[in-house]
Order: C-alpha cells, then structure tokens, then sequence
C-alpha cells in the first residue's frame, strides 16, 4: 500500500516591504503546518517573485510561482494590512493565475501594528479569494501591535499566538484534505464524468471537477470557459477550454 502524498501547503507572505514583521509571522506559520504529520510547507516571499506591472495575467505569470500553486493542495496567506486593505502587489501576484486554485482551501493571517489586528486587511480579502475559486475557512488568526510580538529578529515574545492559531490551522489541513478528495474523486456531474481526459503524466483518467468563467483571453471571445481536472493517481492539474461565448 503506497503512503498517502503529503499535503503541501505554502505560505505567502503579503508584502515587499523593507522592515516588514509580517515575515516573522510568515516563517512561524511555516514551522508550525510542518510541525504537523502529514504536511509539508515552505515559504513563498512575493518579494521575490517576478511581477511585470505593465500587462496582467498570463502575460505576467511567473513560471515558478504557477508551478507552486499548481503543486499546492492548499494555501495560507500572511499579509499585513495597510491603509484599511491588502497590499497591492499582493493582489498583482494572485492575479497572475487562476486554474491553479480551483477548489482549494485557504486561510488567512492578518497582522497589524496597530490594535485592529488585521481584521480589515482579512475582511477585504475574502470577496477576492472566492473570485479566485480558493475556499476560504471559517477561522482567521489576527496579530495586532505585531511589534510586541516579534523582536526586531524574529523572536517569538508572545507564545499565545501559537494557541490561537491551533484550531485555525486544524481547520485549514480539515478542508485542505477534504478538497483534495473531492478535486480526485467528485466530478462536477455526470456529464463531465462522461468525457474522460487522461492525466497527462501517468495516463490516469482525471476528475472534472469544475468549470469556470474567465476574462477575454486573446485571441478568444468576451467569455472563456475553462474545466478544471485533477488526477488522483499523482495530482497533476489541467485546466481546458471547453467552450468560448460573446
């Protein structure tokens, strides 16, 4: 009987920022979902992933961030809020795909040097992440006056955090597992189920498990359709056009 694939859940910290503490939060979050059986988790800094800021989309897709999202069951996003919302560049740098986060789980840390504890930066996220097709989790973990934290080197000055943050993370590895079935094994009906597509890497045939409606992708119409598919042999994904309107 082979062993089960690990969860892979990446962490991506929000922000570019010099002086940034929400980095300290990004790199605990990442030592605790490894911490935890059955998961793996690494860090995926925006700062150094390679944005265009003249073009969107495809046009601006980082190979290597594509291919980690693509590999992702699930996602856990750290990102500090400022001014009453989400970085900018954050929002740049999700936009860059779409497919790849098709019905998948993900939670969100908001911090804050203030006393509000990310709860708006949190509140401004959730309407985009469901545009996205991610799924978000009921539970959220807010650092405020992050600076009584974290020391200026990361060391961890307030152990409660690790407390808060254990039902936030049970509940992100919960739905990232139970997502992951239902991408392997749950076609969105019967007749996506009909029209078997074969996993391109190991021949399995794949689970159509969505479909989603697109912006214009040149050179096609107003409206793309693309059909998400999951492979449950070795999780490979495949996103396909099946339909074009306007």
């Amino acid at each position: 009987m082979t062993e089960p694939r690990l969860l892979n859940i990446p962490v991506i910290l929000g922000t570019a920022r010099k002086g940034r503490a929400s980095v300290h939060a990004a790199r605990l979050f990442t030592d605790l979902l490894n911490q935890r059986a059955g998961v793996t988790s690494h860090l995926i800094d925006i700062a150094t992933v390679s944005m265009p800021v003249d073009d969107a989309g495809e046009a601006i897709k980082d190979p290597a961030f594509a291919k980690a999202m693509a590999e992702a069951d699930g996602v856990l996003i750290v990102t500090p809020e400022y001014n009453h919302s989400f970085p900018g560049l954050l929002k740049h740098v999700l936009d860059s795909c779409l497919s790849e986060y098709i019905h998948k789980a993900v939670g969100v840390a908001g911090i804050s040097a203030g006393g509000f504890s990310g709860t708006r930066v949190i509140q401004g996220l959730l309407p985009v992440m469901r545009e996205l097709g991610l799924v978000t989790i009921f539970w959220d973990v807010n650092i405020g006056t992050v600076g009584k934290v974290f020391t200026e080197d990361g060391r961890l000055l307030d152990e409660a955090v690790i407390r808060r943050s254990d039902r936030f993370i049970k509940e992100l590895i919960w739905m990232t597992k139970v997502l992951r079935h239902g991408r392997e094994h749950v076609d969105v009906d019967e007749e996506a189920a009909q029209r078997p597509v074969k996993c391109p890497n190991c021949g399995t045939v794949m689970t159509h498990h969505a479909d989603k409606e697109v912006s214009s992708v040149p050179p096609l119409e107003e409206v793309t359709v693309v059909a998400a598919h999951t492979c449950s042999n070795c999780g490979a994904q495949l996103a396909m056009v099946t339909s074009v309107t306007g």
